[in-house]
């Protein structure tokens, strides 16, 4: 039987209560942490669908050699993007089907107050509405890819560049961005830093 030395000690009910609220303090600086997290990610995964849908849409329209028409749908819950493809001008083949994908929960088409706009300076229709194409908040009534990647309106010859803001409500730093340019379709991804140094790609 092993004898007990009297200097071996356990620890004490103080050093026990010091080291559970270290432990306390660590876990709240995570959650606070992967909460703003939480949002990034959030921002980011809305950012990328718009950006693969419009990507998706142009390659579409080029490779098929068929105009592609986009609708930005902010009335809906969760709020969509969507394209469809477009018969071939005087031809008997039916539209395709509507490819419709939604924004991530809490993520909006809109522009948070105060935030100036990207740099390519396509406006920002005054904020009242994260869609603003061609200086028309929500965009014209119909946006299309044609089969050469430009992006028009339904006469194929007026060139629409514009900026799609998202982001969610009361949060500068969820932030994002992307810009259409009308000429060559290209579509740029913007990031808002919340540190002050505006908008980068």
């Amino acid at each position: 039987m092993r004898k007990t030395n009297p200097d071996e000690q356990g620890f004490s009910m103080l050093e026990g209560v010091v080291v559970i609220g270290i432990i306390m303090v660590v876990m709240g600086m995570a959650i606070y942490q992967s909460s703003g997290s939480f949002q990034t990610y959030t921002a980011n995964s809305a950012q990328y669908e718009v950006v693969s849908q419009l990507t998706m849409a142009r390659e579409m329209a080029i490779s098929q050699r068929r105009y592609v028409q986009v609708t930005f749908n902010s009335g809906a819950s969760p709020q969509t993007i969507s394209y469809q493809v477009l018969p071939r001008p005087g031809s008997a083949d039916p539209p395709g089907p509507v490819v419709t994908l939604p924004l991530p929960q809490r993520v909006q088409f809109m522009q948070e107050p105060g935030l100036p706009d990207t740099p390519m300076n396509f406006g920002t229709c005054s904020g009242a509405s994260g869609v603003c194409i061609a200086n028309v908040a929500g965009g014209p009534a119909f946006m299309e890819f044609t089969s050469t990647g430009q992006f028009t309106d339904n006469t194929g010859v007026n060139l629409l560049n514009g900026t799609v803001f998202v982001g969610i409500p009361n949060q500068p730093g969820s932030a994002r961005a992307i810009t259409i340019m009308g000429g060559t379709g290209r579509v740029r991804p913007y990031i808002y830093d919340n540190g002050g140094s505006g908008w980068r790609e």
